[in-house]
């Protein structure tokens, strides 16, 4: 579980990076991310990481 936090909070501030230059709101892009990591904190740990969890 922690190597999973771990790469949540390295990924995170990168995805919201992105998703503000490519959308442009920031409120909306912050929610989106928020339910993405939440998504992928409650299913990776009992599914495993993907191979690449980081590939876009």
């Amino acid at each position: 579980m922690a190597q999973v936090e771990e790469l949540l909070r390295a990924e995170a501030p990168h995805v919201l990076a992105a998703l503000v230059h490519h959308r442009g709101d920031f409120d909306t892009c912050e929610d989106a991310v928020q339910e993405a990591l939440l998504a992928a904190a409650l299913q990776w740990p009992v599914e495993g990481v993907p191979a690449s969890p980081v590939a876009g």
